[in-house]
């Protein structure tokens, strides 16, 4: 009987150890299984950490191209517009006063006008220079357009938003640059650092003063448009007639006393000219001749 105790307990104990022996082989595997996932997703994780590049500011970000960002709907475009027209009506004067007015009320001006008129004082012709808002450069050739039959119209627009861009970046990089020379002028101790510096300070703002009138410049074009009209008498278009060159005998008599008088005044010149010399060689040259005279003639009155 007890050894059938005893082996009983020693059957049990062995399915105890063996009970424990998988469980342990169950979480070593589990934990085998474990570790190479999260090597795999940190490995991922730092991979994509090396391939990841540091976004450097002004740059555009991956899948966005340069010109994607240069035709960025948002940046306002610089546009310079010019244009021509020239309109026939029958009272020149009225037109103009008409085309004053119209421009007047687009806030535009008069830059320089030129007219002209007949025997009988009459105006036939105008020229005007005018500027208005660039936003209302097609309302203002509209408006002048139906002051009489439009002849011809010219209009050139030009984008110069590059350039502005470009100033004003300029412009940005000259005054840092301005104030890291004044911070050195603070700094300077000898005469000689004051002047080489004070030297660079002056030319750098010379510089930003000269970008400074180009951005004004700029502005000024982009924000009026010049528009030159030119208004004409009906039936009396302004034509720029050459000289008529005479020809035959009169042609030849005047062409010949032309040049006779302009030698006559060569000749007049060099006389003129020499005239100072002569009286001074005659000053000198009489009183020799004299002298020489005398002493030829005392000889003979010796003998």
């Amino acid at each position: 009987m007890r050894r059938i105790r005893a082996v009983t307990a020693v059957v049990a104990a062995a399915g105890i150890v063996l009970l424990a022996g998988c469980g342990a082989s169950g979480n070593d595997s589990g934990t085998s299984d474990a570790a190479p996932a999260q090597k795999q997703g940190a490995e991922a994780a730092d991979g994509n950490a090396s391939n990841a590049k540091p976004q450097v500011p002004g740059q555009p970000q991956a899948g966005k191209s340069q010109s994607s960002t240069n035709d960025d709907p948002t940046v306002t475009r610089a546009i310079i517009k010019t244009g021509s027209l020239t309109v026939e009506g029958d009272d020149v004067a009225a037109m103009r006063q008409k085309a004053v007015t119209a421009v007047a009320g687009l806030d535009g001006q008069v830059a320089s006008e030129d007219t002209g008129s007949d025997p009988d004082g009459k105006v036939t012709r105008a020229n005007l220079v005018l500027k208005v808002p660039t936003k209302s450069f097609e309302a203002a050739i509209q408006r002048l357009s139906d002051l009489g039959k439009r002849l011809q119209i010219h209009q050139e627009s030009t984008d110069v938003t590059e350039q502005v861009v470009d100033v004003a970046s300029r412009i940005e990089s000259q005054r840092a640059s301005l104030d890291r020379m004044r911070a050195l002028m603070a700094k300077a101790n000898t005469i000689g650092e004051i002047v080489s510096v004070e030297s660079e300070l002056t030319r750098r703002e010379s510089d930003l003063e000269a970008l400074l009138a180009k951005q004004k410049n700029l502005t000024l074009q982009t924000d009026l448009a010049t528009l030159t009209l030119t208004l004409t008498a009906k039936g009396k278009p302004p034509v720029e007639t050459e000289p008529t060159q005479d020809k035959g005998f009169l042609a030849g008599l005047k062409g010949g006393w032309n040049a006779f008088t302009a030698v006559f005044s060569a000749l007049a010149t060099a006389v003129g000219a020499m005239l100072p010399f002569l009286v001074l060689l005659a000053i000198i040259a009489v009183p020799l001749w004299r002298f020489r005279h005398r002493l030829r003639k005392q000889p003979t009155a010796g003998q």
